[in-house]
């Protein structure tokens, strides 16, 4: 019997010269990439993980103003904000002097493939 291979994934490649967390996260630079959009990976505030109370945002880009896009795939977020993730988006929202309303959340059921990854960009990156 005769099976079909599966799907080739591609590989994911380093952002800024960091091996990002997720296929997801690669997927959001290049999209990105693709629209021309500055961006640093992997920004630091309040000390990122060297300090009790810091963190780390997964992508801040400039849209023109200065705009945090956390990235929670569904292994480490569940489509539900628990009280931490509430509490780091107010801590994140502070610092880029923003409404938490106003940050674009990448969650994992809309990053299911590059092309819904694309697609998320559009909608909400790219408003």
């Amino acid at each position: 019997m005769i099976f079909p291979l599966p799907p080739e994934e591609e590989e994911v490649g380093l952002i800024e010269g960091i091996m990002p967390d997720s296929k997801e996260e690669y997927w959001l630079a290049q999209f990105l990439w693709a629209n021309d959009i500055i961006f640093r990976y992997q920004w630091e505030i309040f000390g990122g993980t060297s300090r009790r109370g810091g963190l780390i945002v997964d992508f801040v880009a400039w849209l023109p103003m200065m705009t945090p896009i956390p990235v929670n795939g569904e292994y480490w977020h569940s489509e539900e904000m628990d009280s931490d993730l509430r509490q780091n988006l107010v801590a994140i929202a502070d610092y880029f002097n923003i409404a938490v309303e106003n940050i674009p959340i990448l969650w994992g059921k809309d990053a299911q493939t590059k092309e819904e990854v694309f697609a998320w960009g559009r909608a909400n990156v790219l408003r």
